[in-house]
């Protein structure tokens, strides 16, 4: 990327690991200070700053709090991905008694994060929708709940699916970068304009060319 062309882009390092079956315990004050020392050192490398990618974290996890409070400290851009947000009242209840952890956050806990960072990144994908029509209506539904939520001062991005083994045999199907895409400039259009609204390939290392494309012809055109 030429000097012109980067000019006033800002790179985080990305901070993260499972929280599944003991493999980081956010509630360890040492397991936080580690990840602060991390965090120290990326910063002390030239980042300008840092994204947090640790999951699953369920709603309501105050350690998870107590750490962006801490990471304030040593990051001046401080970000976080994110579960999705409860689309309707007593979905994340009834998600949560058929999985092992929280598929939702509530949005009073979603707005908790969000007032502790600078960005956010909201994971729009392996929703579960059998069905393009379906997970399009989804990405919709998210984003606008997050346009709500998410102060026009802090940045928000919309995940987009640029990955191709989701694990469950329609995912791959229902679910795509044009549809996120799409979904995301429906909440953006029925919304108003907003600045500081985006849409995030994950992974990008996994995208093919026509995840490219379609990140070009659904979003940026």
């Amino acid at each position: 990327m030429g000097e012109a062309a980067s000019a006033g882009v800002r790179v985080s390092a990305w901070l993260g690991q499972s929280v599944k079956a003991g493999s980081l315990d956010l509630d360890d004050p040492v397991a936080r200070r580690n990840v602060l020392d991390g965090v120290a050192a990326v910063m002390k490398a030239g980042f300008d700053g840092v994204h947090y990618n640790f999951e699953p974290l369920g709603d309501g996890d105050t350690d998870f709090l107590v750490l962006l409070d801490e990471t304030r400290k040593h990051a001046a851009l401080v970000s976080t991905s994110t579960p999705q947000i409860e689309p309707y009242p007593l979905m994340r209840i009834a998600t949560r008694s058929v999985m092992d952890h929280d598929k939702y956050w509530s949005p009073g806990y979603f707005q908790e994060v969000v007032s502790r960072v600078d960005q956010v990144a909201i994971m729009t994908y392996d929703s579960g929708m059998p069905l393009e029509s379906l997970y399009g209506g989804h990405v919709a539904r998210q984003a606008a709940l997050a346009l709500d939520l998410v102060p026009e001062s802090t940045s928000l991005l919309v995940g987009a699916p640029a990955y191709h083994d989701h694990g469950i045999p329609w995912g791959d199907a229902a679910e795509s970068v044009a549809l996120a895409g799409q979904g995301a400039k429906l909440a953006l259009s029925e919304h108003g304009a907003r600045e500081r609204f985006g849409l995030a390939l994950y992974v990008d290392f996994a995208a093919t060319e026509a995840d490219w494309r379609e990140y070009e012809e659904n979003w940026l055109s």
